[in-house]
């Protein structure tokens, strides 16, 4: 399963349609199958299910929940599809911890993990140098629709998305970018697991080189930020913060490359014969760098993630809706209108619906109330702590690895959800419960572990 998501839109789109729905949902299904099949064989031979650090947390979000769609009446089936998009990965986490995982099979496992990753940054890469029309007539994912919902990426298949943005084989550029994250994540925890030296070896940079680059051409300028702070917080999670002060040097050398690069590559771009609709996107440097610009940010408070912040908070905070106003999306919206009093700010509420969700922790808040978005964060923060003391108590490589990877992801991912639903991205979601259940299952190996060291004393 972990090897194929990745290539999941990519097969479905030479099928016909109603195969390629049907079969959209069979790798869901197969883990809920699984889920009753490890855990009901367990209580069938009379074993206890392992305890995770967040059963209670998460008991305790779905009851909020639960809280939140009586006292405001959310629809049953509204609530139940918006929380399936957050939580439908939950299943894996669940599975991971309750089998067997050796340390042969996580190894394994994340080498094969390596070899996917630098597939898709090596596809991301290559399609930044390729026409526009033929990676959307290749790689872009099919549209597909379920009564009145659409599904897949139309917007990408039409083109809607930024003009030489690129996706590898997944349906849009936020979902590669985050994958690239993990890949990050995961090549940095390997090259920094023996602490011998601050700048990874050769052969990492092949690696690491390849993702950034298909970072940078998915033009998520958020996602390149964050890839910049994975090399320090590994070493952070690492408990080696002392050697960050050597990396200032480094980092400056990084930055400025980085820069000249953003530009470079920009207007060589825009000159390139060969690559269609490139100069209908804006120079790759005047994007990147337009971050640093008022009237970015200006733009952004009127029209975009920040107009819909403040809205979200003046409709919690004036009605008092500490639980939110409901897991129903539609409700929701509908909720907040009423405290809006400019008629053209309801028309925009409507009008950019398409983006509430991006900042994500801002959607989240009118979901599920201040409340709810709260033990969300503290769940987070416990399975940090499980990566952390992973990391700490170790000294198997593999081990150090995924503890280290992991906890680094967990800031990357509170981070990156201000600017981008991440908990909803498919990919994104599988392989965050996926080495969420890893972690944990190792933990359970490390206790057993040291409980008998201690016992043999």
């Amino acid at each position: 399963m972990a090897l194929y998501i990745p290539f999941e839109e990519f097969f479905l789109r030479w099928l016909p349609n109603p195969a390629a729905v049907a079969l959209r949902f069979v790798p869901e299904f197969i883990l809920y199958i699984l889920l009753f099949q490890v855990c009901g064989l367990k209580l069938l031979r009379g074993q206890p299910l392992k305890r995770t650090p967040i059963d209670w947390i998460v008991l305790a979000f779905f009851v909020t929940t639960a809280v939140s769609m009586v006292i405001n009446d959310s629809s049953i089936k509204g609530s139940i599809v918006n929380m399936r998009t957050i939580w439908r990965y939950l299943s894996v986490f669940y599975v991971v911890v309750n089998i067997e995982v050796s340390r042969l099979d996580l190894k394994r496992l994340l080498s094969g993990l390596k070899v996917v990753m630098i597939a898709q940054g090596l596809l991301g890469s290559i399609q930044y140098f390729l026409p526009d029309s033929f990676n959307r007539a290749f790689f872009a994912p099919k549209g597909f629709s379920i009564g009145n919902y659409e599904g897949g990426s139309n917007a990408a298949e039409a083109g809607g998305v930024k003009v030489g943005a690129t996706s590898g084989t997944f349906s849009d550029p936020a979902i590669l970018s985050a994958f690239m994250l993990i890949g990050l994540a995961l090549f940095f925890g390997t090259a920094y697991v023996s602490g011998g030296t601050l700048l990874p070896s050769f052969k990492d940079w092949g690696g690491i080189g390849t993702l950034m680059f298909a970072i940078f051409s998915t033009k998520k300028r958020a996602a390149l930020a964050l890839a910049l702070l994975i090399p320090p917080l590994i070493i952070y999670v690492y408990g080696r913060s002392k050697r960050l002060v050597n990396m200032g040097w480094f980092y400056g050398v990084v930055a400025l490359v980085g820069v000249i690069a953003i530009l470079a590559v920009g207007a060589a771009s825009s000159s390139m014969s060969g690559v269609d609709e490139r100069e209908q996107s804006v120079n790759l440097g005047d994007y990147f760098l337009q971050v640093f610009t008022p009237e970015y940010w200006e733009n952004s408070n009127e029209t975009a993630r920040g107009w819909f912040t403040s809205t979200i908070l003046h409709a919690v905070l004036s009605t008092r809706s500490w639980f939110g106003f409901g897991p129903d999306a539609w409700h929701t919206l509908n909720a907040i209108e009423t405290t809006i009093t400019r008629g053209e700010d309801r028309d925009k509420l409507w009008r950019d619906a398409g983006v509430f969700d991006d900042g994500f922790w801002f959607a989240f808040i009118a979901y599920f109330g201040f409340i709810g978005t709260a033990i969300y964060v503290y769940m987070l923060k416990r399975l940090y702590d499980a990566g952390k003391w992973l990391t700490r108590v170790s000294t198997e490589p593999e081990y150090r690895t995924l503890g280290s990877t992991f906890a680094t992801l967990i800031i990357i991912t509170i981070l990156y959800t201000f600017v981008e639903r991440i908990f909803r991205l498919r990919a994104f979601s599988f392989y965050f419960w996926l080495l969420a259940g890893l972690v944990v299952n190792a933990c359970h190996l490390k206790m057993a572990a040291i409980k008998q060291s201690r016992q043999t004393l």
